[in-house]
């Protein structure tokens, strides 16, 4: 099997800019809230770009190396993370290891494709960089929400707390109920 070459190394940052505007690493694994723990697993630029990586068929430490051009010890990290967290697994030979998205991982891809239309619409100027599509070529719909009633927008969409919620994320809602927000 041929790997295909890919290059789409990230532009170095400003980090004058980056450390001004960041705050300090927050851990949220601990925060009541589906995304803020997702974010914790998949949130870092690099993490992301590896999964994506991962989706177009790269499999092997020096092929994630050479396709992003990211430093060997963030992408050993990341990918220890990614293996840990049950987004990829890590199998074939010890000095040559292999690593496959996980049915978890593979679930990322209505998210990942999502955030790339947002890119390819709001970052990009409607001129993808990367197309998505079907095994027959057909482009990918953009990925909208449904419910039962239909179409689900920013107008129309609401958040309630689930069976997950602790007592204090309960109190937000309500106190975010009574004040109108």
């Amino acid at each position: 099997m041929r790997l295909r070459q890919f290059s789409c190394r990230v532009q170095p940052y400003d980090k004058r800019f980056h450390c001004a505007t960041m705050p300090s690493k927050t851990d949220l694994s601990e925060l009541n809230c589906s995304l803020a723990r997702t974010l914790e697993v998949v949130g870092d630029w690099w993490t992301l770009l590896i999964v994506r990586d991962a989706f177009l068929g790269v499999r092997r430490f020096g092929d994630f190396q050479k396709s992003l051009g990211i430093a060997k010890n963030i992408l050993s990290a990341r990918l220890e993370r990614l293996v840990a967290s049950g987004i990829l697994v890590r199998g074939g030979a010890e000095k040559r290891p292999v690593y496959q998205l996980t049915d978890g991982g593979r679930a990322l891809l209505p998210a990942m494709v999502a955030l790339m239309q947002w890119g390819d619409r709001w970052v990009s100027a409607g001129n993808p960089p990367v197309l998505v599509t079907d095994e027959k070529d057909r482009l990918v719909a953009p990925v909208k929400l449904k419910s039962g009633g239909g179409e689900v927008t920013a107008q129309t969409v609401r958040f309630h707390p689930g069976p997950g919620a602790t007592a204090r994320t309960r109190a937000f809602f309500n106190a975010l109920s009574r004040s109108g927000g």
